[in-house]
């Protein structure tokens, strides 16, 4: 354990050394940027270029510890080979380099992310492959999911990296997670890489807490996204069952992997671009509340910690001990993620109220389709009534077809003529109600009165309002014209040459 805590102090002495090196020439040399767009929160110009910091400083602690290796003072990596990621890794460093420098679109980098995976696929690391399968098909999956992991994880450190301290110190949660699994399965080459990785980022740490001097830029977040990619794809390969080697990971990056899930989630709910900025991330949500940036980074290191402990229960794998971790790690995202007030999720549950009424949507529409067809065979305004009745009863509170003047209910209903036809189920009067009207027309008179239907406030209209509008709302019309209406026949002229002309 020793020659790991000296590997740590050094890279860490270093780091710090560099950083401050890149900080004040970077701030001489006019790279200080303010901020570019809504997520960033700093007011003052602050250079981006702590992953050059970060990089050099790996390159140059790997040098000596493969000097190491050579004089037999450290252990060989046996099967691990550290090139095999630190080559894509130097590529996806240069890509976010150039995007802190200049600016790169979001395709382009996502392009540098997707072949970074690629290339470690085809240099052995991968995080879980399905070898029942056939041969074609277990290579394909295995290929999405080493792509989709690389992604998935440099997009959570980016997006994460929103406050001072966070997406660095959130990561270094991750690398102790890794750097405990890699000593106790005995392969050294992996602890050291992650030793490396965990003092240049925790030297950098120096000077990216609040109030921050430097931050990690895209050089940074895409460089330690893509080391920690390939550094769990390498560990967790190494867990007993495929389960286990995907849940190490998962449960490690919780916390970036599920304000990532939310960003695409809430971005694809609002319409938005999945690529753009906004200040909707877990990190804005707490400062929202009340809360400082110190207070804030402090609670997500206290959640990053808590994953990172969970995480470490799957040393032994057992299914026993899989679905309490899992419980508790759901639990939390759960209830943690309602005290953040997303609009989003409100609509996601009203969305799965709307599923869970299908039922009832489905009962209604059909009865208005059946109340559509019965319209048309109706022979008297009784027949038509009990139609409606029948139709309406399961949906709304209340009827009423209102006719306008000039327009005359047959006298064999109810004995006397009148100008309002309405249900008769509604014995007490209800309040708080919303009353959709619509206007009924018929081929012969044209626009003849309206239909009134009452509906409570605060119930959900299950009904399709396109039915309501068109089929429904037609048959209404014919079956009035047909068995309701009478006129004097100057009026009938009169208005069957309006609706002519209209």
């Amino acid at each position: 354990m020793l020659i790991y805590l000296v590997v740590l102090v050094v890279a860490t002495a270093l780091s710090a050394g560099l950083t401050k090196v890149v900080r004040d020439r970077a701030n001489k040399m006019g790279f200080a940027f303010g901020p570019d767009s809504m997520r960033h929160i700093h007011a003052v110009p602050i250079p981006r270029l702590g992953g050059v910091a970060i990089f050099f400083t790996y390159l140059i602690v790997s040098l000596l510890y493969f000097i190491g290796i050579s004089a037999g003072v450290v252990h060989s990596p046996h099967s691990f080979s550290l090139l095999g990621i630190l080559v894509p890794a130097s590529g996806l460093f240069l890509v976010g380099l150039i995007d802190d420098l200049r600016g790169l679109n979001a395709p382009i980098k996502l392009a540098a992310q997707v072949a970074g995976g690629a290339y470690l696929y085809f240099s052995g690391f991968r995080l879980v492959c399905l070898h029942n399968l056939s041969n074609n098909l277990g290579a394909v999956f295995c290929f999405a999911l080493t792509v989709g992991t690389v992604v998935l994880i440099c997009n959570a450190i980016n997006l994460i990296d929103g406050l001072d301290g966070l997406a660095a110190g959130a990561a270094l949660f991750s690398m102790i997670t890794i750097f405990t699994f890699a000593l106790v399965n005995g392969r050294h080459g992996v602890a050291f890489a992650v030793t490396i990785l965990a003092g240049a980022d925790l030297g950098f740490l120096a000077f990216n807490f609040n109030p921050a001097s430097i931050f990690l830029g895209d050089s940074g977040s895409l460089f330690i996204g893509f080391m920690l990619s390939g550094l769990v794809m390498s560990e967790s390969g190494q867990q007993s069952d495929a389960l286990h080697s995907f849940l190490v990971p998962v449960i490690a990056l919780a916390l970036p992997l599920t304000d990532l899930a939310l960003t695409i989630v809430r971005r694809y709910l609002s319409g938005h671009s999945l690529f753009g900025a906004d200040r909707e991330h877990i990190h804005h949500k707490l400062l929202e509340l009340g809360l400082s940036q110190r207070q804030v980074v402090a609670i997500l290191y206290g959640v990053s910690a808590l994953f990172a402990v969970l995480s470490l229960t799957f040393l032994h794998p057992s299914r026993l001990v899989a679905v309490p971790v899992l419980g508790i790690l759901a639990l939390s995202l759960f209830f943690g993620i309602r005290h953040l007030n997303y609009q989003e999720f409100g609509e996601l549950e009203r969305f799965a109220r709307r599923l869970r009424q299908q039922k009832q949507v489905a009962a209604s529409n059909i009865a208005l389709h059946k109340a559509a067809g019965e319209l048309k065979q109706a022979k008297n305004a009784e027949a038509m009534v009990a139609i409606l009745e029948c139709a309406l009863q399961g949906e709304f509170d209340g009827f009423k077809i209102i006719l306008d003047p000039g327009n005359w209910i047959t006298p064999d209903f109810d004995g006397s003529p009148s100008r309002v036809l309405e249900n008769s189920w509604l014995a007490v009067p209800q309040y708080d109600t919303l009353v959709l009207m619509m206007d009924l027309t018929t081929p012969r008179y044209g626009k003849v009165g309206r239909l009134c239907l009452e509906h409570s406030a605060g119930k959900r209209l299950l009904a399709d309002s396109i039915l309501l509008q068109g089929a429904f709302r037609n048959a209404v019309g014919l079956a009035l014209e047909r068995c309701i209406i009478t006129m004097p026949k100057e009026v009938a002229s009169d208005k069957q040459a309006t609706a002519n002309h209209v």
